[in-house]
């Protein structure tokens, strides 16, 4: 190991092994443990050599990192203490942060102290990881091809240019042995109204690179009236009316056998988008799983909020349940129900069904506004978001994070989709934002 160091970049880096070390350290230990445990329990074996003083020196700037480790657990230092690696010179640093920091000491310490030499130990708790410098990720949308410095999304995808809520990362951009964690940096480069909420989801596949699957569009649809509109998704929407106040199927998409291959069992969010507001406030929606009438898996009912211009559905798997995988699964019908209690003809205007994936998602609730060029930045390595507010150049946390960290796979096309709701609960289709995103290469073992 070419060098060990301790600390943060804003206290600085404390080196106690290997290139750059200063008396009295001499010497560090680490054997990073095998485990498939989330965190585990590890030590450093360090070993000073110097003048008593400067022995209590080391021992005095140690236990300062212990106390900044312990402060930020209790929200009261900004960040992490980490324990950082060097395999070798002029090679990248990897990067592990440390809680339960605690020192023991040699119990012959107190006498070989004084004649200029002190072994300790430093127990502490890690992630089961190692993460290394941050670097920006190129992107690909409709908007381009690998980009850096930022790549437009819009508040929806379909077929005209430009028109794309996600992004893709090639697997031959990156590098991990572990799913990594990712930092985006998203502008609010719309003029309209204002930013409040945004929900982030993570979709990784082996072969698929394409987006088709996730957008259920009105021509699709079976069921309900179609009409032609240039200010809907796609260009069109469908009207359903119903009168019975049983649960009604109101309209059914079929997902084709190579769809739901490519759905791979995995979850997803299906958010609904509505043309037009309605006014009831009885209604309720669900959606089914069917192979034909028969029912493979029924989500709960949802209350269609009237001052909402969408609908979030519970998660769904698709296909609903493990396959052996030894033929192609067979087709599905995603089927929408509709219910309500008053009498007379009910009606409700939609362009599209989306399905965010689940493989790594968030949704960022704000309780504060976010106006044009105001930044939100989510950052699954520190664990911390906020909102960077352009006009004074301040920070401050806006939103609500509900969801784990964003993490991408190795190997695998990654695609990171964007929901973003504005402050009157509308989903603006026209709204864009400007985007960056960057990764830590992570290993299990340095």
């Amino acid at each position: 190991m070419n060098q060990i160091a301790i600390g943060d970049v804003s206290a600085g880096w404390l080196v106690l092994s290997g290139q750059s070390v200063a008396p009295p350290f001499k010497r560090a230990a680490f054997s990073s443990i095998f485990s498939e445990a989330d965190v585990v329990d590890d030590i450093l074996k360090l070993s000073l050599e110097g003048t008593s003083d400067l022995i209590s020196d080391a021992l005095a700037a140690l236990e300062k990192v212990r106390q900044r480790a312990a402060a930020y657990g209790q929200a009261a230092y900004p960040m992490p203490q980490y324990l950082r690696f060097q395999p070798v010179d002029e090679g990248e640093y990897f990067y592990t942060p440390i809680s339960d920091l605690h020192i023991e000491f040699n119990p012959e310490g107190f006498t070989t102290h004084q004649t200029g030499s002190l072994r300790i130990l430093l127990h502490f708790t890690r992630p089961n990881y190692f993460d290394a410098e941050q670097v920006e990720l190129p992107l690909t949308n409709r908007n381009g091809t690998g980009v850096t410095g930022g790549i437009t999304i819009r508040n929806h995808t379909d077929y005209h240019a430009g028109h794309d809520s996600s992004v893709l990362i090639d697997p031959d951009d990156w590098e991990s042995a572990l799913p990594a964690s990712i930092r985006f940096v998203l502008e609010n480069s719309y003029a309209s109204g204002i930013l409040k909420d945004v929900l982030v989801g993570v979709y990784h596949h082996p072969t698929n690179d394409e987006d088709e699957i996730f957008f259920l569009n009105a021509p699709d649809l079976l069921g309900g009236t179609q009409t032609y509109s240039a200010s809907a998704i796609n260009d069109y929407y469908h009207t359903l009316a119903w009168s019975a106040v049983d649960w009604t199927a109101l309209g059914a998409w079929t997902l084709a056998s190579m769809d739901v291959r490519l759905y791979a069992g995995k979850a997803y969010r299906p958010i609904l988008h509505f043309f037009n507001a309605h006014a009831y406030d009885d209604l309720y929606l669900k959606v089914q799983l069917q192979k034909g009438t028969n029912i493979l898996w029924s989500g709960d009912a949802v209350f269609a909020d009237p001052s909402h211009r969408y609908l979030l559905f519970p998660p769904l798997r698709i296909p609903p349940v493990q396959l052996l995988g030894e033929d192609l699964p067979h087709h599905v019908d995603l089927v929408i129900y509709g219910q309500h209690e008053a009498s007379g003809t009910y009606t409700i205007s939609i362009d599209q069904l989306f399905l965010l994936p689940l493989d790594a998602s968030a949704s960022f609730l704000g309780f504060f506004d976010m106006n044009q060029d105001d930044i939100l930045i989510d950052d699954s390595f520190r664990e911390l978001h906020n909102v960077h507010y352009t006009t004074n150049g301040a920070e401050t946390v806006a939103h609500l994070r509900q969801g784990g960290p964003l993490l991408i796979a190795p190997g695998e096309y990654n695609r990171v989709f964007f929901f973003m709701i504005n402050g009157d609960n509308a989903a603006d289709i026209l709204r864009t934002a400007s985007l960056k995103m960057y990764y830590r290469k992570r290993v299990r073992l340095l």
